[in-house]
């Protein structure tokens, strides 16, 4: 007698546990994509890169998004970034901005879109729609259209290539350059 009590009590407790354990469809969604289940959010990132104790790079994005792919992250910076360059003794040489980018981790390339813009320690400004930073080179560059503005000139462009902190560059093929009286 006992025994059927005990056993009705689990059967009982099992039946109860699964009709109580339901969930709606909305709070399930997050689940359905697999590809998702491989991924890290994060809201008002700020990710600080140093060597030797100093810091080289500080990354900020309102949103970032980090998908484990094969053997790496892919990195997604959705709502914006802003990523100032320090130099050697820890002074900022450089500040990038965008709308929208990516990192590779595996190869380190950051791919930062829409309204770029790239401001030195000179004030010298980097204005194009797509620029590639490689972080193991120390390099940015772009294929597109480029304006850069300095103190007393302006030149537009097709390509450019230069350091991370944007104080040594070249152009690829210059469309005009503009003198300029005064700052601008």
């Amino acid at each position: 007698m006992f025994l059927k009590t005990y056993q009705s009590g689990i059967y009982s407790a099992f039946l109860l546990l699964l009709i109580g354990c339901r969930n709606s469809a909305d709070e399930l969604a997050p689940f359905h994509h697999k590809e998702d289940w491989l991924a890290e959010k994060a809201k008002n990132v700020v990710i600080n890169y140093s060597d030797s104790g100093i810091i080289r790079v500080e990354v900020i994005a309102p949103e970032m998004i980090r998908k484990w792919e094969q053997t790496d992250y892919k990195t997604t910076l959705s709502k914006g970034v802003t990523a100032h360059f320090f130099d050697s003794e820890g002074k900022r040489s450089s500040t990038l901005t965008g709308n929208y980018a990516t990192v590779d981790s595996k190869s380190g390339i950051m791919n930062v879109k829409g309204d770029v813009q790239v401001i030195n320690s000179n004030g010298d400004t980097l204005l194009t729609e797509n620029l590639i930073l490689d972080q193991s080179k120390d390099r940015l560059a772009t294929n597109g259209p480029v304006t850069v503005r300095r103190s007393t000139q302006i030149i537009m462009a097709d390509g450019l290539e230069s350091n991370r902190d944007f104080t040594k560059y070249t152009f690829t093929k210059v469309r005009g350059t503009l003198s300029v009286k005064g700052n601008l």
